[in-house]
């Protein structure tokens, strides 16, 4: 059983001067979203491989503290990077088993669940697509979860209360 978390950055500094777009910061709100998302992801995944632009691996460094895994468990990927090529076929050459989570940008993470699923969702900034994969091919997966991070807040709050 193969299931990936297909986790898109949570929201970054905007665009502008001075800041290259690789080394934009996930914001406060970001910080809050992408923890209150991982804290309801029902498995702990065993890898964590991230697209190196500073907002992704500060999103997998969030993910990971909230599922207790340690800094080791996350992994730096090219193929994850902006404007590299995606689809089933690039998921099937990460080797990837059990469970892991993939932390990226759109359109990258949207198309390619899209693609593995058959179908349209929506990922906001912080969201999560957990996927069951019974095979990397177009249609040869199963949406389980879809995590956004409004959903994950309101959780947050009632679970406080």
């Amino acid at each position: 059983m193969v299931v990936i978390a297909f986790f898109r950055h949570g929201k970054a500094e905007p665009k502008g001067e001075g800041v290259s777009d690789e080394e934009r910061k996930l914001t406060s709100e970001g910080k809050r979203d992408v923890e209150a998302v991982a804290r309801l992801f029902p498995f702990k995944p065993s890898i964590i491989f991230t697209s190196p632009l500073r907002r992704a691996v500060e999103t997998a460094e969030i993910v990971a503290r909230a599922l207790g895994l340690s800094g080791n468990a996350i992994l730096v990927d090219e193929r994850l990077r902006p404007g590299s090529p995606h689809g089933v076929e690039v998921l099937e050459s990460m080797g990837l088993r059990g469970y892991e989570v993939l932390v990226g940008h759109n359109p990258w993470l949207l198309e390619t669940v899209e693609e593995l699923v058959g179908g349209r969702i929506a990922l906001p900034p912080g969201g999560a697509a957990l996927v069951d994969v019974e095979a990397f091919k177009p249609g040869g997966g199963v949406l389980l979860a879809l995590i956004i991070p409004q959903a994950a807040r309101n959780c947050m709050v009632r679970n406080s209360s």
